[in-house]
């Protein structure tokens, strides 16, 4: 029979028409944890890549752990609780003190010579593409590490951001990033390279001249500076409304 119409909608507006595994906002599809159970306590929503996911329990060649329905049920209770968090936030409150710390946290990742210096002016762009890396596991997971792997701080990831908005901020941050990383490594053509170099007896100046040219891609360049400024703007919109100092970004330098 499906789901009770009332009781669905009321579900859609409980989870805040996200989905209940990811947090994709809207297109939402109402799923049953357990088959055939059309109690409403049985729903699930989730995106349509979520619920493809969900479905693929039993295609040849999967690889990764199944959902079960208790982590589908634990998934629907962190989703129901983080909206009614949600709608509990305030400023000053202990979720919104909670909050500012965090945003201090990834203020720090970010406050570094990866997002201060100009693309062509990069030292090492091994160190830009780690710092990157860094920035980004900082970012989703809490773990910020030195160069060398050292653990500085451990703090949480954006995932635990109360506040909506901030959190879908922190999101397109983290998604410049991906694409910073990923124009680099086409750019540099950085699989390619390391096939070339690896093992091979080529003298250094010709890895200098691979280097100098890729250092004067003006364009390439330009957008690199352009989409770490954005994410430092992002974030300091945010560093604005918690009453904290911006970070310096590429205009200052």
């Amino acid at each position: 029979m499906g789901f009770d119409k009332t009781e669905v909608a009321q579900l859609l507006a409980n989870c805040g028409r996200r989905c209940c595994i990811c947090g994709q906002l809207h297109r939402v599809q109402v799923h049953h944890i357990i088959p055939d159970d059309d109690n409403i306590a049985n729903g699930i929503t989730l995106c349509p890549n979520c619920h493809d996911e969900v479905h693929t329990e039993h295609s040849p060649g999967r690889t990764t752990r199944s959902y079960t329905p208790d982590e589908l049920k634990l998934h629907r209770k962190r989703t129901l609780d983080q909206v009614k968090r949600e709608a509990r936030w305030k400023q000053g409150n202990s979720d919104w003190r909670k909050d500012k710390k965090l945003i201090a946290f990834f203020s720090q990742c970010l406050d570094r010579p990866a997002f201060r210096t100009h693309f062509h002016q990069e030292r090492s762009f091994s160190d830009f593409d780690q710092a990157m890396e860094d920035t980004l596991v900082a970012l989703n997971t809490g773990y910020w590490r030195t160069r060398d792997g050292t653990l500085i701080e451990r703090g949480k990831g954006k995932a635990c951001i109360v506040n909506a908005e901030w959190r879908e901020k922190l999101e397109k941050i983290t998604r410049s990033i991906e694409d910073i990383r990923r124009r680099f490594h086409e750019a540099f053509g950085l699989n390619e390279m390391l096939f070339r170099f690896r093992g091979a007896h080529r003298h250094p100046r010709e890895f200098d001249e691979l280097m100098e040219g890729f250092r004067n891609d003006r364009g390439l360049g330009n957008w690199m500076d352009g989409q770490r400024q954005k994410a430092i703007d992002v974030l300091n919109s945010i560093l604005e409304e918690v009453g904290m100092q911006p970070l310096r970004g590429l205009r200052e330098h």
